[in-house]
């Protein structure tokens, strides 16, 4: 029984450190900058709990009941987190209306402070029990062999706990259950080994008490409709990557919505249309600008890294109406590829030569992409508003252009706060990113502000300039969006590498995440 309480202590710790995050997440998302106060907040409570539980255990005549009382107080307190965290972590945001780059302070404090309250605790009182355990193992086995039984059996119960929570509980039980089953099993273990009365089974009653009720993460921070209303929500579904939320309006437009939601969405659908608004309709520029000047009569071939739910598909689409194309869509996370086939469903008119890669990371994926493709979308975010480092590097962007034709184009989605037109921006993130893809494509760039948006699409051409403004004029498809128009106008765009020295994204030296979190907190947008 001891070898078991030591290797339960080490899975709950680690999977409260996992699962912690994916609670979190509907309130604070799960950025870097979150995962780092969970992890910190961990650690120390684990290194306060060890300290501590060596003092105990010199002073306990009973080591082992000790061990069980802190397995079960541990337990219950991750109960009691899961029926009051969504009330303390609700206190934190304002309420309707909150825009994402406002929000990044918030969620920076908001989840530190629910670390501290709801994971902390449990996680100092399951560091306790590992030397509590050596010490009533000693007894029969010394020192040095209690402690490396202990230590082994921690170890294996926290592996458990980061592949199980991951991989299996997460997608199949979700988190919640997942955080309940957890709490009762320590509550149990915690029972037998402090050889409680049998009239204390009744506590096990007590985790499951926080899913008796709807589970508040589901409509934490739903976007509002200009009437005010809340969107309807139709379908909520946890996956390893983060939590996914479907969201319907009352004129019939969905948005699919990660981790804290808010008034951003990872892919957007109207009913009945070829173009999604905002700027994934800009995406149409990437096939305009390949066109230009090409001479082949093969089909017209590009990849999307980042597929989603294949929003961009239907402005590229009109972009190439009257011509023969063929794409392959990459999408890292299986369950946003079913739940838009569910809720947000490509237009039907679209050709059926679209092959989606579910499952793939986009870089890795991309090596075994032809060298010839005309062009490449890459709308790829982790957690919101975080490019993911390996996806915005001068070794990457060298790898993008080995897979276009000369004259082929790069587009990107880049989520910012900044105006690259303002001198106040210069050196910035948006800077950086245009100098690091300028390593690649030298100075063929080019920037187009997103109207009514804080995104902006970059441009990156193979071996060749863009053509004038003029020329997008000539070859727009019929009934483009407004916005397309607008982005288009002189003052809108922006050519060209940055014109002062920045240092670029590496592999080996990426401060990316740093300069998206800097981004983000000082955002004043």
């Amino acid at each position: 029984m001891i070898l078991l309480a030591a290797g339960l202590a080490g899975f709950a710790v680690l999977s409260l450190e996992i699962l912690g995050v994916h609670w979190l997440a509907p309130w604070f998302g799960a950025s870097s900058l979150v995962w780092s106060n969970q992890i910190g907040v961990v650690l120390l409570a684990m290194a306060a709990g060890g300290w501590l539980g060596g003092r105990s255990a010199r002073k306990s005549s009973a080591p082992e009941r000790l061990a069980g009382q802190l397995l079960l107080a541990g337990g219950l307190l991750i109960a009691t987190g899961l029926m009051l965290l969504p009330w303390v972590a609700a206190w934190f945001l304002p309420g309707a209306g909150l825009a994402l780059e406002k929000a990044a302070g918030l969620f920076l404090g908001g989840s530190l402070t629910c670390a501290l309250l709801f994971f902390a605790p449990p996680v100092l009182l399951l560091a306790m029990v590992a030397p509590l355990l050596v010490e009533s193992r000693a007894k029969q086995k010394g020192a040095g062999g209690a402690a490396g039984e202990i230590s082994a059996c921690g170890t294996v119960g926290s592996l458990l706990g980061v592949f199980g929570s991951s991989f299996v509980a997460i997608p199949s039980l979700g988190t919640r259950l997942t955080l309940a089953l957890v709490a009762a099993v320590l509550v149990l273990a915690g029972l037998l080994l402090a050889r409680a009365p049998k009239t204390w089974l009744a506590v096990l009653i007590f985790p499951a008490l926080p899913l008796t009720w709807q589970d508040a993460g589901h409509r934490a921070n739903l976007p509002t409709e200009a009437s005010g209303l809340e969107a309807k929500v139709l379908e909520v579904a946890e996956t390893p990557y983060q939590r996914l939320r479907v969201v319907q309006f009352s004129d019939g437009e969905r948005w699919l919505q990660m981790n804290e939601g808010l008034d951003s969405y990872q892919a957007r659908w109207l009913p009945r249309s070829l173009w999604p608004g905002g700027y994934y309709d800009l995406f149409l520029l990437a096939p305009l600008y390949a066109l230009e000047g090409r001479e082949s009569q093969q089909p017209v071939r590009f990849w999307n890294l980042g597929f989603g739910t294949g929003a961009t598909m239907g402005p590229v689409a009109a972009a190439l109406q009257g011509l023969e194309w063929e794409a392959v869509g990459v999408e890292l996370d299986p369950a946003i590829v079913e739940l838009g086939k569910r809720y947000l469903p490509m237009p039907v008119e679209l050709p059926p030569q679209i092959q989606i890669l579910a499952g793939v990371d986009a870089r890795a994926q991309l090596r075994s992409a032809p060298q010839d493709l005309d062009f490449i979308l890459l709308d790829a975010y982790a957690r919101q508003f975080e490019i993911p480092l390996h996806l915005a590097t001068v070794e990457f962007f060298h790898e993008v252009a080995g897979h276009l034709r000369p004259g082929g184009v790069f587009a990107v989605n880049v989520g910012s706060s900044e105006d690259p037109w303002s001198e106040t921006e210069q050196g910035g993130f948006t800077a950086t990113l245009r100098a690091t893809l300028a390593e690649a494509f030298g100075d063929h760039l080019r920037l187009h502000r997103v109207s009514l948006s804080r995104n902006l699409m970059l441009f990156a051409r193979k071996d060749r300039p863009f053509p004038k403004l003029e020329y997008l004029a000539e070859v727009m498809p019929s009934k483009v969006p407004v916005t397309v128009g607008a982005a288009c106008l002189p003052g809108q765009v922006l050519d060209g590498a940055p014109a002062e020295t920045v240092e670029p994204f590496r592999d080996d030296r990426n401060p990316l995440a740093l300069a998206q979190a800097r981004l983000w907190l000082t955002s004043d947008a």
